[in-house]
């Protein structure tokens, strides 16, 4: 493994891929057995007539069985779980045969991956299953229709593979969300904060929003005795209060706004961004508004206390980056269809213009992307600096920063 690694250091990729197409067990084989076919030949000697034989039925044993094992396999996949970006998840493999076979290879160019997925059968009775641990890196709905079957059985000196259509799999994978522990608030509550408002706390006196699990320190007064009893296991009640914020978060989907490449572009943080705020903002009680526009105007209203969020995220797994309108465009539209919403956050390059001003009873989250650091992200050192100028908050981002502490 040592000296390959210092050969690949000498040698340039060009050499190395031409020395493993002519310089291989195969060619090995077929040298030896001319070699041993022309001594023979030339002594007469009938010992190398049978090593030269032997050579070349190697060589056609080699050549046939691979196909053979190949002939009447079937596979099919199926999702186990939920797959999310940034995270490892699971494929199952079923694959089917007419009888018994041996050293079998899939590869599957997963295109959410950016590694090829190769799994070995070393036997497959007629049916065998197999689960596989992949590593999600893009978000998005994709569609498997092919995979790569192959085998070099039995001597492995001669490979064959043959591209295999399967039946139709949808994938969607979601877009990486972060555990955050806090987002900024509406600076107008305290005149001497920052935006790092504490939440107010649960289980005031408003209107019932949910039922959650009882923790301790709750109040006796605030158990659901009826939800308890079919549970069996104590639950309260949850109540929002009125004076709770409302978020609204707006999404550039412009292709100016897209720069990078793959999941480190500022699209991809944005999504991300967007989701991990939302996610908490529900978590703790806050009502939240998505604004996109893709094409045509988008809203998506997120409840307070909601436990599953599979549908949002289902909706920006599929989003993609064609839209028309700026942030500045959608935040002076959704502050008139939304008046309710006082916490605003938009997202712009860091060379555009700033968002629009909003009136001083609205705080606003500008989260401004350094869009050369997405295309040189080596040349950046991660930024997690914010400042206040008035009721807006300024939040840098590139692509270095630590998306999860953004708002610490």
């Amino acid at each position: 493994m040592k000296e390959q690694a210092l050969l690949s250091n000498r040698l340039s990729p060009e050499i190395i891929a031409w020395l493993q197409r002519w310089f291989n067990l195969h060619v090995v084989i077929w040298l030896l057995s001319l070699a041993c076919f022309f001594a023979a030949w030339n002594r007469g000697l009938a010992l190398l007539y049978g090593l030269s034989s032997l050579c070349l039925s190697l060589l056609l044993i080699s050549h046939v069985l691979p196909r053979l094992q190949m002939r009447g396999v079937r596979v099919t996949r199926a999702m186990i779980g939920e797959l999310t970006a940034g995270s490892e998840g699971e494929l199952a493999y079923q694959v089917t045969t007419k009888g018994r076979r041996y050293h079998l290879q899939l590869t599957d160019d997963l295109p959410f991956s950016e590694t090829e997925q190769n799994l070995f059968i070393s036997r497959c009775d007629r049916s065998i299953r197999k689960q596989a641990t992949i590593h999600c890196e893009h978000r998005g709905k994709f569609q498997l229709r092919q995979l790569t079957l192959s085998s070099s059985y039995p001597f492995g000196v001669v490979r064959h593979s043959r591209h295999l259509t399967t039946d139709r799999l949808d994938v969607l994978v979601l877009p990486r969300v972060y555990n955050l522990q806090r987002i900024p608030l509406p600076v107008i509550a305290d005149a001497n904060s920052d935006g790092d408002l504490r939440i107010p706390q649960q289980g005031g006196q408003d209107e019932f929003a949910a039922v959650r699990e009882y923790t301790q320190g709750d109040t006796l007064r605030h158990i659901h005795w009826r939800a308890s009893a079919r549970q069996q296991q104590l639950v309260v009640k949850e109540y929002e209060r009125s004076d709770r914020p409302v978020l609204l978060v707006t999404l550039d989907s412009r292709p100016v706004f897209n720069q990078g490449e793959g999941s480190r572009s500022t699209f991809e943080y944005a999504i991300s961004i967007a989701a991990s705020m939302i996610r908490f903002a529900s978590r703790e009680g806050m009502q939240s508004i998505l604004v996109f526009e893709n094409g045509d105007w988008h809203d998506y209203v997120v409840p307070a206390y909601s436990a599953d969020l599979y549908d949002l995220y289902a909706l920006l797994a599929t989003l993609e980056s064609n839209g028309t309108q700026s942030c500045s465009d959608l935040i002076e539209q959704a502050v008139i269809r939304f008046p309710q919403a006082n916490l605003i956050s938009g997202f712009r390059l860091q060379d555009d213009n700033l968002l629009p001003m909003l009136t001083p009873y609205l705080t606003h989250i500008d989260i401004e992307m350094d869009a050369e650091s997405f295309l040189f992200p080596m040349r950046n050192s991660p930024t997690t600096d914010h400042h206040r100028e008035g009721n807006r908050l300024i939040y840098p981002v590139n692509a270095l920063s630590p998306l999860q502490e953004l708002f610490q």
